[in-house]
């Protein structure tokens, strides 16, 4: 069904809601409706109920269209007494606004707490007449388990069914009648239904309201019963348009929702079918909830299944390039008790116990020699199960040389790379490297475990040859021109690569990042050396939101972001070439001086001073320049304390630096930046630069009128960009700049 409600609506659900009060958007046409904490199920904290406890008292969800066809489940505390018939709440559909007129559905425990009954009523001019017959003995958990009841009318059809709180959902309705009395578009609602039982009054706290129609996506309850924590394969359908990403909850019908990881369509028909895998819930009874993660409103449930306790499972990740004879890490995790040790074989060589493995909190590693040339696989056994076994994927060993990517002779883009020994790692589109090596061959290595789909994006090239566009993978083979390959007058070849974009759509800032280029460093041929390129005179630090990062300028039309933003199309990644700097880009979609970015950026106050959560930035070498491009996003919020601290830490980091704080190409929050220049630590440092016409967007921007396309930003706006800059690398006289001469670009995209 496609979801118009739920009870835990950050906005209007009456879980978000304070106590004392009728939930938002709902109308009482009889009785006290009040949002509570009593009789609290699925681990929400406000409930909603008639307070005074009266029969036959209604409530009304007015807030939402009036509908024909609606599905309605509610999740209610059996509080039950043992005598006589139980209270609960009723599930009220197509009502008119003065409930003269609707269809009512009940579950009503009689005689005892474990069994309700299913009525189903119909209301024309404020009589109620009972459709005909019910259902008995619909089996419920006994004692203050909750239970669900489902009721969906469609066309001349109302039905209903009832179950546990971890019990399976019915594969089929518990009861169903046709009627057509009443068939306008109506409002949903609450009943209050107070038997004779001296049980507690009934409020609700889980309840979600669809169109009743079919979804557009169904899921498959899992085949096999997946054990607790494991990965684990979903599939389903879709109708009309294929979904790009989709989502998953379990166990609750307004569940917690993560993201499918590999997911995969295959179109058929009308539609087709789709496929994800997740990771299982606890043990015990569950299902999976699915929705669309672009149209969130197409959803669909599966039958309930069984998910079992997790038993002793072990999982090896797969290795990247290794250089023959060397010391090699091998990791990995295990599920169940923790092995006693370890035994591993590369291909089918033969086990051999690890040597002091390292095993604890789920986790374990250990080291090898790496073998022989070739094409290897590694698997690895629990010593204490030995039918415990993981394989990893191949990986290849060679006797070429390893360039680590802390290696000094690589040329990182400041103040956007956290560099170690083993991996250099960056959240930011518009960061690059360069770095000369000889040889004839060249190979990109990239830690890729942690990413998710879409995956991000680089830019490659080797001198100054054609830029190729890929995906990051493991392991990326770059080709040497043909006019400089075993070119004798060409004993150095240059490589360079740019980040061109990382997705909006995954977390990017918290580790483990989903974004993260991570590089692991490169392959070349047995013998070859590399040096370091030399850097251009100055540094250059942009901060700001999605039109520094590049967003959207390859246009709208790409399913994925990944497709559409190119950062080396940014008017940002463009300063490099015309002020002859090394740049450091720093922009993030959707953040702003008082707001937070996609995949869970900080605001720029807490975000600027580190390159990703947990990673301080450096600000070495000391930049020439800082910029700052933001507002844009900020709407009317006053920004002049939050960015007067920002302006105050950079000069604090960065004393030598001019900063240059450029009104956002819209025009938001101008005034509050020059308030924030005048109340900073430094104002002489500041510059305030007035961009007025320099985004024009006839010359190409998005439907928002907010990114310029590519050609409009390296060809329009960084010229004019560069030309109010320059000055302020000059000491802010008329002599040439610092270190610019004229004509030098170093080696522009496209």
């Amino acid at each position: 069904m496609t979801i118009l409600y739920t009870s835990n609506d950050a906005t209007i659900g009456f879980d978000a809601l304070a106590t004392g009060a009728i939930a938002t958007d709902w109308a009482a046409i009889s009785g006290t409706w009040r949002v509570g904490t009593t009789n609290l199920v699925n681990g929400h904290s406000h409930s909603f109920g008639d307070t005074t406890a009266t029969d036959g008292q209604i409530a009304l969800l007015t807030g939402i269209a009036a509908i024909a066809d609606a599905d309605v489940i509610l999740c209610q505390k059996n509080t039950y007494s043992g005598t006589g018939t139980g209270n609960g709440c009723g599930i009220v559909l197509r009502a008119d606004a003065a409930y003269n007129n609707a269809y009512l559905v009940l579950a009503q425990q009689t005689g005892n707490a474990t069994t309700v009954n299913l009525i189903i009523f119909k209301r024309n001019a404020s009589t109620y007449t009972d459709l005909g017959g019910f259902t008995t003995n619909v089996t419920l958990a006994s004692g203050t388990a909750p239970w669900y009841l489902r009721a969906r009318v469609v066309g001349t059809t109302i039905e209903c069914k009832a179950w546990s709180q971890g019990s399976a959902e019915p594969d089929v309705w518990g009861f169903s009648q046709t009627d057509s009395s009443v068939t306008a578009a109506g409002y949903v609602g609450l009943y209050n239904e107070e038997g004779t039982s001296a049980a507690a009054a009934v409020s609700i706290s889980d309840f979600v309201v669809g169109n009743g129609y079919a979804s557009q996506v169904t899921v498959d309850a899992p085949a096999t019963a997946p054990a607790a924590g494991a990965s684990f394969t979903l599939t389903g359908t879709y109708t009309g348009t294929a979904p790009t990403a989709m989502d998953v909850g379990f166990g609750s019908i307004a569940p917690a929702w993560v993201a499918l990881t590999g997911f995969a369509t295959v179109a058929g028909g009308a539609g087709g079918t789709w496929s994800g895998t997740a990771s299982a819930p606890a043990a015990g009874p569950s299902w999976a909830t699915v929705r669309d993660h672009t149209t969130t409103t197409s959803q669909a449930a599966s039958s309930a299944f069984i998910v079992g306790v997790a038993g002793p499972s072990i999982s090896v990740t797969t290795p990247g390039i290794q250089t023959v004879g060397a010391t090699m890490t091998i990791s990995g995790t295990y599920g169940g008790a923790a092995p006693t040790g370890l035994n591993f074989e590369f291909d089918s060589a033969g086990y051999a116990a690890a040597a002091s493995p390292v095993i604890s909190g789920g986790t374990w590693s250990f080291t090898a020699t790496v073998p022989a040339a070739g094409t290897h696989t590694i698997s690895v056994q629990e010593a204490n199960a030995t039918s415990v076994i993981a394989t990893s994927g191949s990986f290849t060993t060679t006797t070429a040389t390893t360039v680590a990517p802390g290696n000094a002779a690589i040329l990182y883009s400041p103040y956007n790379w956290n560099v170690g020994p083993s991996a250099a790692s960056t959240i930011n589109a518009g960061a690059y490297l360069r770095v000369l090596f000889t040889g004839t061959s060249c190979t990109l290595g990239f830690n890729v475990a942690a990413n998710l789909a879409p995956l991000s994006q680089i830019w490659w090239r080797i001198d100054d040859g054609a830029w190729t566009q890929a995906a990051v993978a493991t392991s990326i083979a770059c080709a040497i021109p043909a006019a400089t390959l075993s070119n004798a007058n060409v004993p150095y070849h240059l490589l360079e690569v740019v980040v061109k974009s990382t997705t909006e759509t995954q977390n990017r800032w918290n580790a483990p990042s989903n974004t993260a280029v991570v590089f692991t460093g490169l392959t070349l041929d047995a013998g070859a050396v590399v040096l370091a390129p030399l850097a251009a005179p100055l540094h250059v630090l942009v901060y700001g939101d999605s039109i520094t990062e590049g967003v959207r300028t390859l246009g709208e039309s790409a399913a994925n972001d990944t497709d559409r933003n190119d950062a080396a199309l940014g008017w940002a990644w463009r300063l490099g070439a015309l002020l002859g700097a090394e740049v450091g880009v720093v922009g993030f979609g959707a953040t702003g001086i008082s707001v937070a970015g996609s995949g869970n950026v900080p605001a720029l106050p807490t975000s600027y001073a580190s390159i990703m959560s947990g990673v301080a930035r450096g600000f070495t070498p000391a930049p020439d320049l800082v910029v700052f491009n933001i507002g844009t996003n900020d709407g009317t919020a006053n920004t002049v304390a939050a960015m007067t601290a920002v302006l105050n830490g950079v000069i604090a980091a960065c004393p030598a630096a001019a900063l240059a704080v450029l009104r956002p190409f819209n025009g938001n929050q101008a005034a509050n930046l020059q308030a924030a220049i005048a109340a900073c630590s430094a104002p002489a440092a500041c510059h305030y630069i007035d961009t007025t016409g320099f985004f024009n967007t006839a010359y190409g921007a998005d439907s928002l009128a907010l990114h310029p396309s590519g050609p409009n930003g390296v060809g329009r706006i960084a010229p004019q960009v560069a030309a109010a800059l320059r000055a302020l690398l000059a000491g802010g006289g008329g002599a040439a700049p610092k270190g610019f001469q004229g004509g030098f670009e170093r080696g522009l995209l496209g």
